[in-house]
C-alpha cells in the first residue's frame, strides 16, 4: 500500500469497516467475453477470523456470476463507506472525501455443504438486517438459492 498512513491493520479494525458496508462489489472474468472483467454489487455476509475473510453471497441457481466462478474462481472485491467531502477552495485538486474501504482478492466457490450454506445465509441476513438476533435457515429454505463464498487472505483496509 502506497499510503501507509491510511492503512488499516488487524481483524478487529477491518471488521469495524466491514460492519459499516452494505454492498460488496465483486469482480470476475468471463472467457465468453474475451476475458473482459465483470463486476457486480452484492449484499453479503462475512466471517473474519485469524486473517481469513470469508464473504458469503446468494443468487439464483443460474446466471453469469456462477458461469464466471465455474470457469475462473479468481475474483477481486471492494467495499467502501463514504463520508463527508473536504473541499480545498484554494487548490481544488487537494479536495477529497473521507472514507474507509476494504479491497482484496480471493477464490470464489459454490457452497455445496448444506450446513455451511445455511450458515452463510444466516450471516448474510444478520449483516444486511443489522439484527440483534440470529436467523436460522432450514435445508429446504437454503435449497431455493445458490450460495457462493469468497475466501481471502489477501485484503487491505484503508481510511482517511
Amino acid at each position: 500500500m502506497r499510503r501507509k498512513d491510511r492503512e488499516i491493520l488487524g481483524d478487529e479494525n477491518i471488521a469495524k469497516i466491514i460492519k459499516q458496508c452494505t454492498t460488496c462489489h465483486v469482480a470476475m472474468t468471463d472467457d465468453a467475453d474475451a476475458g473482459m472483467p465483470y463486476v457486480i454489487p452484492l449484499s453479503f455476509g462475512y466471517n473474519l477470523n485469524d486473517g481469513v475473510l470469508e464473504l458469503y453471497f446468494h443468487c439464483a441457481h443460474v446466471g453469469k456470476k456462477l458461469d464466471c466462478i465455474r470457469k475462473n474462481p479468481n475474483v477481486a472485491f471492494s467495499m467502501c463507506v463514504e463520508n463527508r467531502i473536504e473541499i480545498h477552495e484554494d487548490v481544488y485538486c487537494k479536495s477529497g472525501r473521507f472514507y474507509a474501504s476494504i479491497v482484496g482478492q480471493g477464490k470464489a466457490e459454490i457452497v455445496e455443504d448444506v450446513a455451511e450454506k445455511c450458515r452463510g445465509l444466516s450471516l448474510l441476513m444478520e449483516r444486511q438486517s443489522a439484527a440483534t438476533h440470529k436467523f436460522e435457515f432450514t435445508p429446504e429454505q437454503a435449497a431455493t438459492v445458490t450460495v457462493f463464498k469468497i475466501t481471502s487472505t489477501s485484503f487491505t483496509g484503508k481510511a482517511k
